[in-house]
């Protein structure tokens, strides 16, 4: 079915085209996979609120929308806002479409439930506040309705070879963006507004927006773990800079700490270690290894140098539509256990307070015969340093 021109204007704005064939395919086979789950629990069905769930079953986004998904059917149930948006999974067999009224789901849902004889439902817990699972009770009346927190989490860990694709191209995108700011890049430019050209330029390139709020920290703000890009202006010294960006829904992630001229001598020091706890953790990343297996891998370099206390973080986290899912690297993560298709981050630390920090971050998929950094940016000490094209604003060399 052709998409309409209306349609085309929307999806714009959020997927760079309408879904293929083969992405509706790979929607099928998450949604058997759903099933199997659903059966396993004795569920009747999982009602989906988490809109990023939705788009991993059915590659549909829309607010305030949600999805049935049962022994055999999955359906989309949404308003008259995304009628015409719609039209391409009507011909497809990945999901019927439901049409309700906006702010009267639940009606819709109760209805869809009675069609299919649905006496357990499964609800997504975690994505649900206490006053829509108490508009679900007092619709639902007559249908079980169970906590069924992670469901979806569990399989989005495992990403397929599209999955990991995407976010391969989306890790180019930025490192392209990235590269097209500090051509621009001015002394005295404050660190929120070399934030705004990071993700301008990565917009530019294709990306709907950037993974998170960009991170850019100059100087000793590089030592505050989550800082806030602010007004402060880059100088000579140290610049730290976490970034990443959305492409059709994938977020990439990635962290690299650069020195303005030279690197501060107590960094560049701290950066010999940081490289090589990361490059240590990212050569353990295999299947069957834990996830605290591979955080003490890097933490383990970092504390024999004397900085244990000063990597106050875990070293890194699953990636795909949200930019932290599960599984996460750390401490606590001694039960899971990594398997073909995960793909995480490894983003080793050491931040000293009034000196400067410094973090360097890749993306990683984890193989069946051990893994692959999907991310590839400069990050050996020497090929760090910026020269800003201008000294000074309107000093220009």
């Amino acid at each position: 079915m052709i998409a309409s021109a209306v349609y085309l204007r929307l999806m714009s704005s959020q997927q760079t085209t309408a879904p293929s064939a083969e992405e509706f395919a790979a929607c099928g086979r998450r949604q058997i996979r759903l099933r199997q789950a659903l059966s396993q629990h004795k569920l009747d069905a999982l009602l989906v609120s988490n809109p990023k769930d939705i788009h991993y079953l059915t590659n549909f986004i829309g607010d305030d929308s949600l999805l049935l998904v049962s022994a055999n059917t999955a359906s989309i149930i949404t308003d008259a806002r995304y009628d015409e948006f719609l039209e391409p999974w009507r011909g497809s067999s990945v999901a019927k479409v439901v049409m309700g009224t906006r702010h009267k789901l639940d009606e819709a849902v109760d209805r869809e439930c009675t069609s299919q004889a649905i006496a357990t439902l499964g609800i997504q817990a975690e994505y649900l506040s206490v006053a829509e699972l108490s508009k679900f009770q007092a619709s639902l009346k007559g249908i079980k309705i169970e906590n069924a927190v992670g469901l979806v989490g569990k399989l989005r860990m495992l990403k397929d070879e599209s999955e990991i694709d995407t976010i391969i191209k989306a890790g180019a995108l930025q490192c392209e963006a990235l590269n097209a700011a500090i051509a621009q890049l001015e002394l005295s430019m404050t660190e929120r507004e070399f934030a705004g050209l990071i993700e301008y330029e990565m917009k530019r390139r294709g990306a709907s927006g950037p993974s998170f709020d960009t991170t850019v920290s100059a100087g000793p703000n590089s030592s505050i773990i989550h800082c806030i890009s602010g007004s402060t202006p880059i100088c000579q010294g140290t610049l730290l800079i976490d970034w990443g960006a959305v492409l059709d829904g994938y977020c990439s992630d990635m962290t690299r700490t650069f020195a303005i001229g030279k690197f501060p001598e107590k960094v560049g020091e701290i950066y010999k270690i940081v490289l090589h706890a990361q490059q240590s953790a990212i050569d353990a990343c295999a299947s069957g290894k834990t996830c605290a297996q591979i955080d003490g891998v890097a933490r383990s370099i970092i504390e024999v140098a004397g900085y244990g206390e000063y990597f106050g973080h875990g070293l890194g986290h699953g990636l795909g539509l949200d930019v932290h899912e599960d599984p996460y690297l750390n401490q606590l993560g001694g039960d899971i256990v990594l398997e073909p298709g995960m793909v995480v981050t490894v983003e080793p630390g050491i931040y000293l307070p009034g000196i400067g920090g410094v973090r360097i971050e890749d993306d990683i998929a984890i193989t069946n015969t051990g893994h692959r950094v999907l991310t590839d940016y400069p990050k050996d000490l020497n090929e760090m340093i910026i020269e800003p094209v201008v000294a000074e604003r309107g000093a220009v060399h």
